[in-house]
């Protein structure tokens, strides 16, 4: 339902959505397109945000940006240091989500 609500909200501001339930799922999708951003939840089932983010970077550069309920600073730090560009914390800043996207569609663009 989360997912759907961003997606919504995405595409009303004219960006392409795609969402995955889970880790792997979400895994698979990566390796099969092409994204400019990708938002992973810290505690999707079947596999957990970090270690996702750990996979992914296995085989992509893709900027991440890892949304979480609460992180500890350590933990935090933990997840940058894996290769995520930013941890949002919830409930979602949707100025902050729109400015992050912003960022990296100049970045992609140049």
């Amino acid at each position: 339902m989360i997912c759907e609500e961003f997606r919504e909200t995405l595409e009303h501001e004219g960006h392409q959505v795609d969402c995955a339930l889970n880790g792997k799922e979400g895994l698979r999708k990566i390796q099969a397109n092409q994204y400019n951003l990708v938002f992973l939840d810290s505690s999707m089932p079947v596999m957990d945000g970090k270690k996702t983010l750990e996979r992914i970077r296995h085989f992509s550069p893709v900027p991440v940006a890892l949304i979480t309920g609460f992180m500890p600073e350590s933990k935090e730090k933990e997840i940058l240091h894996l290769g995520a560009m930013v941890c949002l914390r919830k409930p979602l800043d949707l100025d902050r989500v729109k400015s992050l996207i912003h960022t990296v569609s100049r970045t992609v663009r140049n």
